[in-house]
């Protein structure tokens, strides 16, 4: 059980937050969100003793585990090099006395796929009696896991504008045939053939993360280099006459994704490439972002692994794997027992 009260914190001569009452009771899962800076993994640090309040109380009965996303324990048996994030979290998961254990998790979804995701709301769902305050801005992770979730900090982000004059309803975008890309031997994807109109907002999602990323750089290129007539490596990329594109690269900081967003906003373009837009944002801004997006009446290309975010801004998703495509006209695309029959035979081969 956990019982905060009258809780303050500040930091360098800035209030971090205040009064802050929460009380946690065995078996109960709380989750908490908020912006950059609103005290999100400080609060976890206090409840851990890693960290003093500056006022109030905090009572604990239990043992505190900490779980973050980037987990870096030490396993003699195994080389964590060689785990992926998942076996790392499972490995470190294993065994707990639900009874005992108050699990702090903090943003434990930031390394892990859709299908890691999955493991993990289920993990926490079985264990009923295991008691876990979940630091996360993933809101299809929270919803799942927490009935009672805290936001602290600001609510508003800066606004973000994405004006466009968008081509005629149904005109051809982009076309994609037979696109191959290989590195350092490795075949990242083949057997990509795709036509992209107007209007549409297209999700790449799945586990080659290299590989959305390669196929959205091999996009802008193409873009980029039209005398080229669209051959890039293997196969052909065409964009159509009238076609604008904007392109935000994959950052890894917070400051370079506010930059890269100013920059997009500062561009006529009718066709926005994405690569992974809100990994360094936090959850006011990819509240904002997502209203522009929703907003866009151009076609937006983007590899995203926010579910709340895809669900709400996509209207197609394509799974990109090393095989092949998977492509669909849905919202439900990850839920669809089809598609996961389909995809499991993709990433088989």
């Amino acid at each position: 059980m956990i019982e905060i009260k009258n809780l303050g914190l500040e930091l360098a001569q800035k209030e971090i937050f205040s009064n802050l009452n929460i009380t946690v009771r065995r078996g109960e899962k709380l989750g908490i969100t908020g912006g950059e800076g609103s005290g999100k993994s400080s609060l976890l640090d206090i409840l851990a003793g890693r960290l003093m309040q500056t006022a109030g109380e905090v009572k604990i009965k239990g043992e505190c585990l900490t779980v973050t996303g980037n987990i870096s324990a030490d396993f003699s048996e195994l080389r964590m090099a060689e785990m992926s994030a998942l076996d790392k979290l499972k490995r470190t998961l294993r065994n707990l006395n639900d009874s005992e254990i108050i699990l702090l998790l903090d943003e434990p979804t930031k390394n892990l796929d859709a299908e890691g995701i999955e493991w993990l709301i289920n993990f926490l769902l079985e264990h009923q009696n295991l008691t876990a305050v979940i630091v996360s801005n993933d809101r299809y992770f929270i919803k799942r896991t927490c009935p009672k979730t805290i936001r602290l900090g600001k609510i508003q982000a800066e606004k973000i504008n994405l004006d466009c004059t968008p081509l005629p309803e149904n005109s051809p975008i982009v076309e994609v045939k037979s696109l191959v890309k290989i590195r350092a031997g490795e075949t990242l994807f083949q057997h990509v053939g795709f036509r992209i109109r107007q209007g549409q907002k297209v999700a790449l999602v799945g586990k080659n993360n290299l590989g959305r990323s390669k196929l959205l750089k091999s996009l802008i290129t193409a873009w980029q280099n039209p005398l080229t007539g669209g051959i890039v490596e293997r196969g052909t990329i065409k964009f159509f006459d009238g076609v604008k594109v904007a392109y935000m690269p994959r950052v890894y900081s917070s400051a370079t994704a506010k930059v890269e967003l100013e920059k997009i906003q500062n561009i006529d373009a009718n066709c926005l490439l994405l690569d992974a837009p809100t990994a360094c944002l936090d959850l006011p801004a990819i509240e904002e972002f997502e209203r522009a997006l929703i907003d866009f009446k151009g076609t937006i290309i983007f590899s995203e692994e926010d579910r709340a975010f895809l669900g709400n801004v996509a209207n197609r998703i394509i799974d990109v794997a090393p095989s092949g495509t998977i492509d669909r006209i849905s919202r439900d695309f990850l839920a669809n027992e089809t598609v996961k029959q389909q995809i499991k035979e993709k990433y088989s081969f």
